[in-house]
């Protein structure tokens, strides 16, 4: 699941650069996308350590802690925006809140899954 959302998420950034898509969807744009297309790169490195690394025992709690830094952080660092910008300043309407807030909370879990995987292995 947490590879997943990783390459999903890292998809969706590497489409920064395309502005109807941010707008359909309400979500802030990056400025530039150059940046965003580039750590999108970075989230599908992820995804796929999360992905091989989960049937491999040697790498399950290494890889594990770097997803929930990752995704943990990505929820926090999404709620403190939402927080102290306002929609002006994200540039998004009511569904880009939504989505953000949808986002947040599923990072959160997976980010708790995560952890508790950490501490079993």
């Amino acid at each position: 699941m947490a590879a997943v959302v990783a390459a999903l998420l890292g998809a969706l950034l590497l489409f920064s650069s395309w502005d109807s898509l941010y707008t359909s969807l309400e979500l802030p744009r990056a400025a530039p996308a150059l940046d965003a297309q580039i750590g999108s790169l970075a989230v599908l490195g992820l995804a796929y350590l999360l992905w091989s690394g989960a049937s491999n025992p040697a790498l399950v709690r290494p890889v594990s802690i770097a997803g929930v830094l990752f995704y943990l952080g990505s929820a926090l660092v999404i709620a403190f925006w939402l927080l102290f910008k306002s929609r002006e300043d994200l540039q998004i309407d009511d569904t880009g809140v939504v989505i953000l807030i949808v986002a947040a909370v599923l990072f959160a879990a997976i980010g708790a899954a995560l952890a508790s995987t950490v501490r079993r292995a």
